[in-house]
């Protein structure tokens, strides 16, 4: 997916409507330690949301059920209160995956109503590359499958109603994810493992994602798929504030967890202290214009941001944090037939994913 640069409303909108193993447990199901992760993720409110509201109508399209739910009640709901939707699909093997569709972010009038930043309606599942799910190649063929659309503009962390130039705007995020989670617990109460994965602003969201479903699901082995969302901030950046003001994502971190207000991703780094069975695996483009774009960084602001960050995590983590680099232009991988295809440093990604899912020794750090 070595694309051009475009305008970047135009790329999100496309990947976002267009395309689209075992873990590392004990061995008895769950996962060591994870509770007293759990429990502090509990306290500081990432399980709010859960169990509050219930879907008003379901559809059937093909194998997937599709649940509404009533934007009347203010709960889960899109950007201008429309209606949101969570799609599931039974597979054949007790893991599940909780997958978050990118499509944009927007924090003020201009970002959400004038140059259309990010998504604002929910849609049904998009299937294409490791997300086309039905083909037998597709690593999570066998996998049970709550897809989660995205239209709150707040990378699934955002928890307010605010007033953007005149305009009511829902940043519900936090309980877009949470009735996903919900589905989990309804669907597939007892999985052996969750992946929880995400690409663009699904990608970013994964981090509140993990924090939602440890609450949820306490003893569950869970392991994270980041597909192009590399969860910092650049804090020079204008539209920095601005984002902090309007979704107030940052509001529910832990106390402990000391460097979650520089970047997101500090909160896996965290988790990754706590929870012994967790891995983290992260894609990207060195050039990703989409993400250098919203973020306001040149190329080289960007690679070093991204190289530092996700480094010091690394560092820290260095046998359950990999990452897997790709020296060129592009924007997410996982809804891409370019999944199957695209090599780096001898490494297939759709290899790199597999040794991942199956906790293999193969899995490795692969930076261009």
């Amino acid at each position: 997916m070595h694309r051009t640069h475009g305008t970047a409303l135009a790329l999100l909108l496309t990947l976002a409507l267009g395309a689209a193993g075992a873990g590392c447990s004990d061995g008895s199901g769950s996962a060591p330690g994870a509770p007293a992760a759990a429990a502090e993720l509990r306290a500081s409110g990432f399980g709010d949301h859960l169990g509050k509201q219930q879907p008003s109508r379901t559809f059937q399209r093909g194998e997937w059920t599709e649940y509404y739910f009533d934007p009347a009640a203010g709960q889960a709901t899109c950007l201008t209160n429309t209606e949101f939707q969570v799609n599931v699909r039974h597979g054949s093997s007790d893991r599940v995956l909780l997958y978050l569709q990118g499509g944009g972010a927007c924090w003020d009038h201009r970002s959400c109503y004038v140059d259309f930043r990010a998504l604002p309606i929910a849609n049904g599942a998009i299937q294409g590359g490791a997300l086309a799910v039905a083909d037998p190649a597709s690593p999570f063929h066998d996998h049970d499958v709550v897809y989660l659309p995205y239209c709150d503009g707040s990378l699934f962390g955002g928890d307010t109603i605010v007033e953007h130039g005149g305009k009511r705007t829902w940043h519900h995020g936090l309980w877009n994810l949470s009735v996903g989670v919900d589905a989990v617990l309804r669907e597939f109460p007892n999985p052996s493992e969750i992946v929880i994965a995400g690409s663009s602003a699904g990608g970013f969201g994964n981090v509140p994602a993990y924090a939602v479903t440890r609450v949820a699901f306490p003893d569950t082995p869970i392991i994270v798929l980041n597909d192009s969302g590399p969860g910092f901030e650049n804090h020079a950046a204008p539209g920095a504030a601005l984002r902090k003001n309007a979704w107030r994502a940052t509001d529910r971190y832990p106390a402990s967890c000391e460097r979650c207000g520089e970047h997101a991703l500090w909160l896996i780094d965290w988790a990754l202290a706590r929870d012994p069975g967790l891995r983290f695996a992260m894609f990207g483009y060195q050039r990703d214009e989409i993400i250098m774009d919203f973020f306001e960084l040149d190329e080289a602001g960007y690679r070093s941001l991204l190289l530092d960050v996700t480094g010091a995590v690394r560092d820290r983590h260095p046998e359950r944090f990999q990452r897997y680099f790709v020296a060129a232009t592009g924007h997410t991988i996982l809804q891409d037939r370019e999944f199957f295809t695209m090599s780096a440093d001898g490494v297939r990604v759709a290899d790199w994913t597999q040794a991942f899912l199956d906790g293999s020794d193969a899995w490795r750090d692969v930076v261009e």
